[in-house]
């Protein structure tokens, strides 16, 4: 699920050891960085540190020169934590507005020119609720970690997305609203708790609480008494730090949804950000495609206000401060693909 090896290091990636795809465009990216070897990604030998300016703008320019690759390039991003300041509050969270106007111009690209960008945000919340906060038409939403999908015409209100649930877990409903329900009561419906129903799936975020260890525990406990009044049902717990997730057994998760995106799109490039564990799943996939050769591509953990877990860190490329951080990463590739693309006309 996660890679050994240091955050940024390129080694072992590549057929035979040889050579890789990235090592290929590595050497278009001369001048993305100073002091960055030929071949070498900014931030290799020491890691893209949190907290570094120069090596945070090391890393935003290696983003940045993934524009320069001919093809066309995925760019993937999840919302809390990494578009969106973490809140305790997940119903306040709001995007970064660097961040929304830059995907605006990715998305204004993908519109005249799909074979060269397209879009996807992958994340936990429902597609109706992150497209109404993220509000940037033409560009594919995949909620629920890849259970929902959906999209809206560009300069269309985020109303107007019908969204689409993933076959197989139409009898996962019932149960998942019962609980949703039920919890809350069992635990004497405590101020902290924020319960999002998700159709198959349900989500207890527990991020509220004072302390959120103790909360997460009492959750898990109220879940096992409902579930004794249950029949028998496929929700199982699912990645998640300051969440109770539960989701249907065999409905896979952002590594599934990550996957199915390089078979729908086939990318020539990737850059994917995400701050949670459930994004490692995705940066792995990344990582295990690069390292085939078949893609070129960046995964780029956003530390959030909780911090970072080790899970992320060790399967990041790049490792950025903050959501601010990785707008301006989104803003520095959507500013390079454009004057890429003015100089192939």
């Amino acid at each position: 699920m996660t890679g050994s090896h240091r955050v940024g290091d390129p080694r072992g990636e590549g057929p035979g050891g040889g050579h890789s795809q990235t090592d290929r465009h590595d050497r278009q990216r001369s001048g993305a960085a100073a002091g960055t070897a030929a071949g070498e990604r900014p931030g290799a030998a020491a890691g893209i540190t949190a907290g570094d300016r120069s090596i945070a703008a090391a890393g935003i320019a290696a983003v940045a020169a993934l524009a320069l690759i001919p093809g066309r390039l995925l760019v993937v991003a999840d919302f809390d934590g990494t578009l969106a300041e973490g809140s305790r509050d997940p119903g306040a969270a709001s995007i970064v507005p660097l961040a929304q106007r830059a995907l605006r111009r990715l998305a204004r690209v993908a519109a005249t020119q799909p074979e060269r960008v397209a879009i996807a945000i992958l994340t936990g919340r429902t597609v109706a609720d992150v497209a109404a906060r993220v509000r940037v038409g033409g560009i594919t939403y995949l909620g629920d970690h890849g259970l929902q999908s959906g999209t809206f015409p560009r300069g269309g209100s985020p109303s107007r997305m019908r969204t689409t649930f993933r076959s197989g877990h139409e009898a996962s409903h019932a149960p998942a609203e019962i609980l949703a329900a039920r919890v809350p009561e069992v635990l004497g419906r405590p101020a902290w708790l924020f319960v999002e129903r998700k159709g198959p799936s349900v989500a207890f975020h527990v991020r509220q609480a004072e302390d959120r260890i103790a909360a997460r525990a009492a959750v898990e406990a109220a879940i096992e008494t409902v579930d004794r009044e249950l029949p028998p049902h496929e929700l199982a717990h699912y990645r998640g730090r300051l969440v109770v997730d539960l989701r249907p057994r065999t409905a896979g998760g952002k590594r599934e949804a990550f996957e199915y995106l390089l078979a729908d799109i086939r990318p020539a490039a990737v850059v994917a950000f995400g701050d949670d564990i459930s994004d490692a799943d995705g940066f792995a996939v990344l990582r295990a495609t690069r390292g085939s050769g078949e893609i070129d591509g960046l995964a780029v953990a956003v530390t959030g206000p909780h911090g970072m877990p080790a899970e992320v860190r060790a399967a990041a490329d790049i490792v950025l401060e903050t959501p601010y951080e990785a707008a301006r990463a989104l803003a520095a590739l959507a500013t390079a693909l454009v004057a890429t693309l003015e100089r192939e006309v």
